[in-house]
Formats: C-alpha cells, sequence, structure tokens
C-alpha cells in the first residue's frame, strides 16, 4: 500500500513470541492482489517484534503492547487502528493462500448488502485449488446454522469495517472470544460462505490458552448466547459434545463420557456424540495417529 492508494481490507494481525512464524503470516497477506494495510499487534513479546524485511513494508503498521495484554484486546486494538473499508483476521501462526482477498471481495460484492463473508481453513500443508471456485453458500440464518455447527474460524473472517467496530471482541472471555464474535455477527448479518480453503493453521500448534480456560470458555458460551447454542435438541447436542472433546483433552475421560451421554440425551442420533463415546474407550495414546490421519484427510479433499 502506499500512501495515495486507501486500504480496502485492513488485516488485523495479534503476535506473541512468534517471530519467525509472523514473518510468514505477513509474507501471505503482502501476497494479495487486493489494496492491505496490515495491522500487526506485537502483544508484549520478548525481544520485541523486529521491525525490518517484511515488517518494514510500508503497508506494515505495527503497534507494541507492554505488557502483553492477550489476544482479545490485541484484536480490539487493531480493529480501532483500521482504516479499510473491511476488516480481516489473521492468526501470526497461520497463513492465507493466494487468491484469498480477491475471493473473499467477490463474494461480498456479489452477496446480500453487509453480508460476512467466510471460508474454509484447513490444517498443514495445503496446496491452492487448481479448479475454478466453487460456488458460494448464502446462509441467511446463520444464528440457527452455528448454533448447530462449528463456527467459521477467525481467519477465514471479512467483515465490514463498520459492523466489526460496532461489535468488537468481548473482552470478558478468556478463550473463545472468536466464537463469541462470529455469533455476534451473525445475530446482525447475513454470511456468504466459501467452500474453497484460503487459509492453513498450523498443526498441533502450541498455545498459551490452557486447556481449562477453553473449558470455561465455552461455558461462558452457553451462559450468553443460550438462545443461539442451547435452543434446541441439535444445539444442545453439539455444545455437549464440543465439551466432551474438551474434556477428553484434559485427560477427564469420566466428564467427557457424561458429555457426549449427555448429548445423546438432547439428539439421540447425533454421529458426534456417539463417536466421542467410542473414543472415550480407546486409550488417548492411540487416538493421536488417528487424530494426525484424520487432519491429514481432511486437508488432502481441501
Amino acid at each position: 500500500m502506499t500512501d495515495s492508494v486507501q486500504p480496502t481490507v485492513s488485516v488485523v494481525i495479534p503476535s506473541h513470541n512468534r517471530p519467525q512464524l509472523l514473518v510468514k503470516a505477513v509474507e501471505s497477506v503482502l501476497a494479495q492482489d487486493a489494496p492491505t494495510e496490515i495491522i500487526v499487534i506485537d502483544d508484549g513479546s520478548q525481544p520485541p517484534v523486529a521491525t525490518d524485511g517484511v515488517l518494514a513494508d510500508p503497508a506494515v503498521q505495527v503497534i507494541r503492547n507492554e505488557p502483553a495484554a492477550g489476544p482479545t484486546r490485541a484484536r480490539n486494538q487493531g480493529i480501532d487502528a483500521a482504516t479499510g473499508r473491511y476488516i480481516a483476521f489473521l492468526d501470526d501462526d497461520d497463513v492465507w493462500l493466494p487468491g484469498k482477498l480477491r475471493a473473499c471481495l467477490g463474494a461480498a460484492g456479489a452477496g446480500p448488502d453487509g453480508a460476512v463473508i467466510a471460508h474454509r481453513t484447513a490444517d498443514g500443508v495445503v496446496q491452492p485449488s487448481s479448479g475454478p471456485p466453487r460456488s458460494p453458500e448464502q446462509v441467511t440464518d446463520p444464528v440457527r446454522r452455528f448454533g448447530r455447527s462449528q463456527t467459521p474460524h477467525i481467519n477465514s473472517l471479512l467483515v465490514e469495517a463498520d459492523l466489526a467496530k460496532t461489535v468488537r471482541f468481548d473482552e470478558s472471555f478468556g478463550a473463545a472470544e472468536d466464537v463469541d464474535f462470529v455469533l455476534e455477527l451473525a445475530k446482525r448479518r447475513p454470511f456468504v460462505l466459501l467452500p474453497d480453503v484460503y487459509a492453513v493453521r498450523t498443526i498441533d500448534n502450541d498455545t498459551s490458552i490452557g486447556i481449562a480456560a477453553r473449558i470455561a470458555g465455552r461455558e461462558r458460551l452457553r451462559a450468553k448466547h443460550r438462545d443461539v447454542i442451547y435452543a434446541d435438541g441439535p444445539s444442545r447436542a453439539f455444545y455437549h459434545v464440543r465439551m466432551g472433546h474438551l474434556h477428553l483433552t484434559a485427560g477427564s475421560r469420566g466428564r467427557a463420557l457424561r458429555s457426549f451421554v449427555e448429548a445423546l440425551r438432547h439428539d439421540p442420533a447425533h454421529r458426534g456424540a456417539w463417536k466421542g463415546i467410542v473414543a472415550t474407550a480407546i486409550p488417548r495414546q492411540a487416538l493421536r495417529p488417528l487424530s494426525s490421519w484424520n487432519r491429514g484427510r481432511k486437508a488432502a479433499h481441501g
């Protein structure tokens, strides 16, 4: 971006102690074919993010927090600093694939006014699709949709700046603030979902958010959005399946099993709940290769 070009998209990247991965994330944004400004929130990194190399690009602005304020506050700082028509988000250990912004901006121009655009993300190394983009799906009732299924990943969102600045991230969340943000957007606007993969997440990336905080975040989501994620049998079942997997990750097989059984009470045919019950009977060491295989299979099928 030059001084004479107004950015179409402001890209918010919070970062903490991942300098090499941050460079790759920024490079993936600079490779996009749309006018962008990149707002990196250096959230207390030690040493501070070095503003050389790709981070010295005129499109990049670095905002330093000292001490760290956390990713939720950092994203809000990026939203406040954004000057583009749209705002997008990227975690510092993930990357966008070529054509991501072109596809999202095209969908924004062709979809309902003010719609939030989202696309698929994948784990691991994924090659960009060589075929023509698949047709997007317009979701006129995203509240019902996201109450019963996984919300789009934060890396996939393209949101009108005015809407993002109105909604913001709820800083009372210690985890799951990204899901809360999506649900708040869904209560206000339709969504357009692109079926193609345009972002890649790091496999088994180290996270500073502990499992206890993630469980507490899900419980807070239920309290705040009970009308969405606990509205009917299928949504309640999905909630308890998610909780079951979190408890399983924490090593609490008894709590996990109770969560999966509770899910079946609300939706006896829920496949995820039945799979969860099976997972509780398999030793954790045996689950790891199965999980890795499943991620690879999903990535291969894009």
